[in-house]
């Protein structure tokens, strides 16, 4: 059974094919939500933190989910729902319509104001959102399967950066090997290790 909400949303676009259509996203909301609980006195309008009554920092970031592609043979073969997040853009986000309001009462009594950014539903209009979803959808190669729904510049990157870690790692490890093997090294390698790390090779050796 699907128990998270990606694995929820997953389900929901494999099953109905014919009505979700790719690409799609959810409507953005704050990401200070994932902090909130209702009210512990169910008060309207009140909001409690989740965890020690403490709330994230509201209009700050904005998160959705989204769903890029499908395959063009078989169209329950679809990408990975992904979570997104971005920045929240005063000029284009803090409109009187997006901006909701709530109080969370601390335990001394003192109530605090709790303004969060929501796009109430899809009808709202959200141009950054449409953004986005146009760059992301442009990037999302059908081509490269281990990248297929994901971003194709991100993709290369990580290539580029796992490439480069792998090949300094060959140096580091070569010249590792070079110091161990050096008999003049063999006082500066003994008190540069730690007393944790002289006590695991000597058991090492013990065992073989």
């Amino acid at each position: 059974m699907p128990n998270t909400d990606r694995m929820i949303l997953q389900s929901a676009s494999i099953f109905n094919t014919e009505k979700i259509r790719l690409p799609w996203s959810l409507i953005e909301y704050d990401s200070a939500f994932r902090t909130m609980t209702l009210d512990r006195e169910n008060r309207k309008g009140y909001i409690s933190g989740a965890i020690k009554n403490k709330i994230g920092l509201e209009r700050t970031f904005l998160k959705t989910y989204v769903q890029l592609s499908q395959a063009q043979s078989d169209p329950m073969l679809r990408s990975n729902v992904l979570l997104v997040d971005r920045l929240v853009y005063p000029e284009y986000d803090f409109k009187p319509e997006n901006v909701v309001e709530f109080w969370n009462e601390l335990s001394d009594g003192t109530r605090e104001p709790v303004e969060a950014v929501l796009f109430m539903d899809k009808d709202v209009p959200n141009r950054l959102q449409d953004l986005v979803m146009a760059v992301l959808a442009v990037m999302a190669p059908s081509s490269i399967p281990e990248a297929f729904g994901h971003n194709k510049p991100l993709f290369i990157a990580d290539k580029v950066a796992k490439w480069n870690y792998a090949q300094f790692k060959c140096i580091v490890d070569t010249a590792a090997s070079w110091i161990l093997n050096n008999h003049k090294l063999r006082k500066f390698i003994f008190y540069m290790s730690t007393f944790r790390e002289r006590r695991a090779a000597v058991e090492a050796a013990r065992r073989e």
